[in-house]
């Protein structure tokens, strides 16, 4: 939401859109052991799984646009469709997407804006390292003001409000009225999905992504406004930051210097394409603003669901995953758990080597624009920090295996010193054939050592074997279901 401590810079909004269409992107986490039971429940409800082969469903989940299955293949690296596209529903190192039709009326009514909108369709992507993500698509009437547009964006985004100054909202459906978009998606959209989630018991964030980001979705949009309107710097800024209305009904803005907002649109907006077409990001939106019209807009409005949606997905799942990382080294004691240290040097390296890759597709305009995407999400930062992790798990596991490999040949050391001197020479021949046990009680102090250190030896031998065997057993098992 707007932060309307601050004062707003006057502003009066011109612009009117022929069409806007918004995406919701909202990740969680996935119960590790109900993922298998999620994808079932997912067919059961009608969710289709995506595939390129499927031709039919290019035109199946968008309102009245169209996805070009051939132009995906053809706009990402070789390398990368297999993760974005795999071919059936038991590829678990892919990114498996479910898709149900809904072209669902409900009514959005706030204290500045009461309109119409339709759910068109609902994705949900289950993901490497237990990341589910949902990805709901609206579809909004035509004519609406550019502010309603991103108001309605700034609001629907909230999934449980907590500031006080934030709009009171509703949303209307054949099943009640909810004011918390929490409950509309859990109770009226995915009412099952709850069940299969992983809810963290000290994690206030219900979502279950404590490392993430607060309880706001992800807007990827594409706003198509009169061919001959005028799009200023303040309203790409403004598409950006969702800055739709303050407390006073008045087109916000969130920003008084202009030199900010030129070093915003200098940074964030992408505009090859100016003064037609212009491309806003942040850590809030993904948003297309453009004055195209007929074939060209539908076009650029098919991107905004095709391969723009797919890329924005892959780096919005690299920051996810490398914050989940970060989150889970900082909750490890590398001390004592070394089991969790090892699991956690595996899921880096297997993202590292798998996942992470640092150009996407084949087209030098989707380099650009996701350059900035990038920069937005900090995806190169993070990556470094990942990398000292890693370099420093590595050095710390390297320290401790050493002392714990020294410690254990000390005590090997010393049974083999001792049952060399004792055992070999002084009571070997009461245990061989039959053993003398008449002969025990009356064992020297020197025989008693032998017979200790015998025994003893053979124990934690058998002891050391049993327990390195099941850890290996354990991680062959495991490893796949821990990080898939």
């Amino acid at each position: 939401m707007v932060d309307f401590t601050e004062k707003e810079s006057e502003n009066e909004d011109n612009l009117k859109t022929n069409r806007a269409n918004l995406q919701f992107v909202f990740p969680f986490m996935l119960d590790k052991d109900k993922i298998d039971n999620f994808i079932r429940k997912l067919q059961e409800e009608n969710f289709s799984f995506f595939s390129l082969k499927d031709l039919s469903l290019e035109n199946r989940f968008y309102g009245g646009n169209k996805v070009s299955h051939r132009s995906l293949e053809q706009f990402f690296l070789p390398n990368i469709e297999p993760i974005l596209f795999p071919e059936d529903v038991k590829k678990i190192e892919g990114f498996r997407r479910f898709t149900k039709n809904l072209d669902l009326p409900c009514t959005f009514d706030s204290n500045h804006l009461h309109t119409g909108f339709e759910i068109l369709s609902i994705d949900i992507f289950v993901c490497p390292f237990h990341i589910g993500i949902m990805n709901i698509r609206v579809e909004l009437p035509k004519d609406l003001g550019y502010s309603d547009v991103l108001h309605f964006g700034d609001v629907f985004r909230v999934m449980e409000p907590i500031d006080e100054d934030q709009d009171d909202s509703k949303i209307i459906h054949e099943t009640g009225e909810y004011t918390k978009i929490k409950d509309f998606i859990f109770k009226a959209l995915c009412p099952f999905m709850s069940d299969y989630m992983d809810h963290q018991p000290n994690s206030s964030y219900f979502g279950s992504l404590p490392f993430f980001i607060d309880e706001r979705m992800y807007v990827i949009g594409y706003i198509e406004v009169p061919e001959n309107s005028q799009i200023s710097d303040t309203d790409l800024y403004r598409a950006g930051q969702l800055n739709g209305y303050n407390v006073n009904g008045k087109p916000a803005v969130g920003a008084l210097n202009p030199d900010y907002i030129k070093r915003y649109y200098k940074n964030r907006v992408y505009d090859r394409w100016a003064d037609q077409t212009y491309y806003a990001t942040s850590d809030y939106s993904f948003m297309c603003v453009t004055k195209a019209t007929g074939s060209l807009a539908a076009h650029l409005a098919s991107e905004m669901y095709g391969y723009h949606y797919y890329s924005l997905l892959l780096y919005y799942y690299y920051k996810i995953v490398l914050m989940k990382l970060t989150h889970d080294h900082s909750a490890i004691d590398v001390e004592k758990d070394h089991s969790k240290t090892e699991l956690l040097i595996l899921m880096i390296t297997e993202f590292s080597a798998k996942y992470f890759f640092p150009e996407v597709n084949s087209r030098a305009s989707g380099k650009e624009l996701f350059h900035i995407i990038k920069e937005a999400f900090q995806i190169d930062y993070l990556f470094d920090h990942i990398k000292k992790t890693l370099d420093s798990l590595y050095q710390n596991q390297e320290n401790m295996s050493s002392r714990r490999n020294n410690y254990l040949l000390q005590i090997l050391t010393t049974y083999t010193v001792i049952s060399g001197i004792y055992g070999m020479n002084l009571v070997i021949h009461d245990w061989e054939g039959k053993i003398k046990w008449a002969k025990i009680p009356g064992y020297t102090v020197f025989e008693w050592i032998s017979l200790f250190t015998a025994v003893s030896g053979i124990i934690v031998a058998a002891f050391l074997g049993i327990h390195a065997l099941r850890h290996w057993l354990r991680e062959k098992n495991s490893f796949k279901k821990k990080i898939f």
